[in-house]
């Protein structure tokens, strides 16, 4: 539930109030394209603007170019004006993932939760079914630990942090405050390390270091990311990483980066900050990369990168080489039949 008051009175002052009853409340935020009776909506366009208000919309707030243009109305609806639209939306679409009730319908601690009996836990934390908390593991206050989630021995978690459902998190290994680890994502699972013995088995390299990240790190599902050898695997501070992402043991990744789904590094590379990369691109073991790399998707680094900047392809380039080289790539055919016949 949200009221127009509210969101002007916002320390952020990304919204400014145009018309209506600053009183409204909404208790629903639907797209541009499907808005509904008493939602609050967000118009970009003209044609979004006439639908919210057949629709009869409850708050409209209106983008750039529609609020420079706006005139008083009789509508009862509450206008408001958004200096970025997707910032606006960064700050208020939180008020309705309902979230909090996915884990505040359980009481407190479910009673199915296991709690080691020197566990530390801290106010206000909320403990869903069958989750269980190691010997020693410290939950910060106003952690949400959501169902068959584990956080083994020794662990920490920082306060506020949010792990879903079914989420791991390994012995001693350590997270900042105000993380959030959606479900199926490993976190300290062993690093794949082997050698060989005379006669030639493998034989196990235990992965006795930890994991440890930042503040206002997300993490999204189906992620691994294993615990070093002997040291730490580094995830920092204000780190997204989508769904489906591996980072391997002993990897360093800087602060404020972005991994899209797919995303893989081998073991003991070093990533420098406000790093992006697209989707599934591949970073080799042993590198360092510079600070503000931008990779395009399906790119594959195996060699330091020691200039920020935009690259692409495999082998790496800088980016418009890149793509002169896959449009290339698509005449080779063409080229090697005229070759061919200037050849005879």
């Amino acid at each position: 539930m949200l009221t127009a008051r509210a969101i002007v009175d916002h320390p952020s002052k990304l919204f400014r109030h145009l018309q209506g009853d600053l009183d409204r409340v909404v208790t629903q935020c639907r797209s541009a394209e499907e808005p509904t009776a008493g939602c609050l909506v967000f118009c970009d366009a003209p044609e979004q603007l006439s639908l919210a208000l057949e629709r009869e919309a409850g708050i409209i707030v209106l983008g750039p170019s529609l609020a420079a243009n706006f005139k008083p109305r009789d509508e009862g609806v509450c206008f408001l004006a958004v200096s970025h639209v997707r910032a606006g939306m960064g700050q208020l679409l939180g008020h309705f993932d309902g979230k909090a009730e996915r884990f505040e319908q359980w009481g407190d601690h479910h009673p199915t939760a296991v709690l080691h009996p020197t566990a530390q836990i801290g106010a206000r934390v909320r403990l869903g079914p069958c989750c269980v908390i190691g010997a020693r593991a410290v939950i910060g206050d106003d952690c949400r630990i959501g169902a068959h989630t584990v956080v083994e021995n020794d662990a920490r978690v920082g306060a506020g942090s949010t792990l879903h459902p079914q989420v791991f998190v390994g012995a001693r290994c350590e997270l900042g405050e105000r993380c959030e680890v959606h479900p199926h994502t490993s976190i300290g699972s062993d690093g794949f390390a082997y050698t060989r013995d005379a006669n030639g088995k493998p034989v196990k390299i235990a992965q006795i270091g930890i994991v440890r990240i930042g503040d206002d790190v997300e993490i999204g599902s189906n992620c691994a990311i294993d615990r070093a050898t002997l040291t730490a695997t580094v995830v920092r501070s204000g780190v997204k990483i989508d769904n489906i992402c591996h980072i391997a043991h002993n990897c360093d990744l800087g602060e404020n980066g972005f991994y899209t789904a797919g995303f893989m590094m081998a073991g003991s590379t070093k990533i420098g900050r406000n790093f992006v990369t697209g989707g599934n691109s591949v970073v080799a073991g042993h590198l360092t990369l510079a600070d503000n790399v931008e990779l395009a998707g399906r790119s594959t680094v195996t060699n330091d990168i020691k200039e920020g900047g935009q690259y692409g392809g495999y082998p790496l380039q800088p980016l418009r080489e890149a793509l002169k080289t896959l449009a290339s790539l698509t005449k080779l055919t063409e080229m090697r039949k005229k070759l061919n016949a200037l050849s005879r």
